[in-house]
Parts: structure tokens; C-alpha cells; sequence
């Protein structure tokens, strides 16, 4: 599920004319395979394959791992997402349900 978010994720700052990004993720097997194209991964290969070709539309582009506790927010709008059907982006305005962690991420 990593690999297919930072996919989406990609697709979607490329879609909205970022040419230098930084993507984050919670699970360092995947966040070294997309920094280390030389990693044999079988099971998901093909997706982190994806990721890279992907990756190539920015001049500038960096993953990194970064663990559930340094990131709440992420982590709480991962959570909230088993609730939602169908897809949504929110570019300027936090979701009322994550206001909160987001807020006490900020001070």
C-alpha cells in the first residue's frame, strides 16, 4: 500500500505542476527501495518500478522515511480513510476530523 500511495502521490504533484517534491512514508522497506533501484523486491517490484518512472517527471525528488510518531497527521488521515469512498483532495482547507492533530502538529 506504501509503494501504491506514493505512486498516487506523484501522479497527483505532477498533475498540479510540482517540479521538485519530497515524499515521506512510514515504512522504510519501501521508502529504501524507491531511493535504491538496485533492491530486489519481488512481491511489488513492478510498483516501485512505477514510482521510479514516475519520479523521473521532477527535476528534483526525494523519499524519505519518516516514522508514524514523527508524523500524526499523515498517520490520522490514514486512519480516517477506511471511512471515505471515492477520492478526495484537499489542497487549502484541513478535513474537520483531522483539524485537531493537525493544529497540535503546528504549535
Amino acid at each position: 500500500m506504501e509503494a501504491l500511495a506514493a505512486i498516487r502521490a506523484m501522479k497527483l504533484s505532477s498533475e498540479l505542476g510540482f517540479d521538485r517534491a519530497v515524499f515521506e512514508g512510514d515504512c522504510q522497506t519501501v521508502m529504501k527501495a524507491l531511493t535504491d533501484p538496485s533492491q530486489p523486491f519481488a512481491t511489488y517490484g513492478l510498483l516501485i518500478w512505477d514510482a521510479q518512472m514516475l519520479a523521473n517527471r521532477f527535476s528534483g525528488v526525494r523519499f524519505q522515511y519518516a516514522g508514524r510518531e514523527s508524523n500524526k497527521v499523515a498517520h490520522n488521515f490514514a486512519s480516517c480513510a477506511h471511512h471515505i469512498t471515492g477520492y478526495y483532495v484537499w489542497i487549502e482547507d484541513v478535513p474537520v476530523h483531522c483539524l485537531n492533530v493537525y493544529q497540535a502538529n503546528m504549535s
